[in-house]
């Protein structure tokens, strides 16, 4: 796939997202869309048949009707008088709903359905979107990348995390970057780990394991770019050496610290390579993206002189 298209692909699919409409305008009821406490049997299967419903009609839908569907379900899920055990219910329904499209290997109605798990914005939404950036279960790139960007927004406010659940999703996601053969979806992953880490009120404890994770993921895929086994990725070094540069400005400073030392030896030899970069990737044209890179890393170590190390 061309790589200009797969960076569009994603943007190009915000114009198309999901669902129906509202839920109340569907049949469901006020007290089940703004139920008060945990939602009964019979409100908990009203839920799961509009969401079936809904994954029907998304099935069968054109483009013009997906588009109608989107303000809708965007209206709803913003709406403050959603209850949240309301959205949780949605959520664990849309999860199972929705999982076909995934499974069918359907970039167009999987990209849509991340778009909106990230707003339904529960812990279990969220996993299912993490649950496709696995290479080793989801072999369609193109999805893989939609889940990418998707989380990289639904972790810009985290509300149904803990934070040892936000360092587990850490752990998860720097596994699964160092798995990962997509310069695209690395890149993605290494923005989210760095977003993680600005996460508000995050335990000091918790932000450098974050931090960690975001070192490991950084280490391993600049040592595939220095030895020329995979070239292609110093597009996502350069992408994840810039979010640590501009997105964990307000990370808990000695979390920030074990960062940049963690990076540091990697930091200071790519620094040292500028105008020298590998073979492999002067041979796939790739040059002037590692001398970017080499700047950036440059900067870092300036960064971290400033810190008195």
């Amino acid at each position: 796939m061309n790589a200009m298209f797969r960076l569009a692909a994603p943007a190009a699919l915000l114009a198309a997202a999901l669902l129906a409409a509202p839920a109340a305008a569907q049949g469901l009821p006020n007290d089940v869309v703004m139920a008060k406490g945990e939602l009964t049997a019979e409100g908990r299967k009203q839920v799961a048949d509009f969401v079936q419903s809904a994954a029907e009609r998304f099935a069968l839908a054109d483009p013009a009707g997906i588009a109608d569907m989107r303000s809708d379900m965007f209206e709803q899920m913003r709406n403050p008088n959603i209850s949240m055990s309301y959205r949780r219910a949605f959520g664990a329904e849309f999860t199972k709903a929705f999982k076909r499209f995934t499974d069918d290997k359907d970039p167009l109605r999987a990209t849509n359905a991340f778009i909106v798990a990230r707003y339904v914005g529960t812990a279990e939404t969220i996993d299912w979107i993490a649950a496709n950036l696995d290479p080793n279960t989801q072999a369609e790139v193109s999805i893989r990348i939609a889940a990418a960007a998707q989380l990289a927004e639904a972790m810009e406010a985290p509300r149904s995390f803990s934070p040892p659940q936000l360092d587990n999703m850490a752990k998860r996601l720097s596994g699964l970057a160092r798995r990962e053969t997509d310069w695209v979806v690395v890149g993605h992953e290494f923005e989210t780990l760095a977003q993680l880490l600005r996460t508000p009120s995050l335990p000091t404890p918790v932000a450098e394991s974050i931090a960690a994770s975001l070192t490991s993921a950084i280490n391993d895929i600049a040592s595939k770019v220095m030895d020329g086994s995979a070239p292609e990725l110093v597009n996502a070094l350069q992408r994840g050496l810039l979010a640590v540069r501009d997105r964990t400005v307000n990370a808990p400073a000695s979390a920030r610290t074990k960062l940049l030392d963690g990076i540091a030896p990697t930091v200071q030899k790519i620094a040292g390579m500028k105008g020298k970069f590998p073979k492999a990737v002067a041979d796939a044209g790739l040059g002037e993206t590692f001398d970017a890179t080499a700047k950036t890393a440059s900067l870092l170590t300036a960064m971290r002189a400033k810190t008195g190390k």
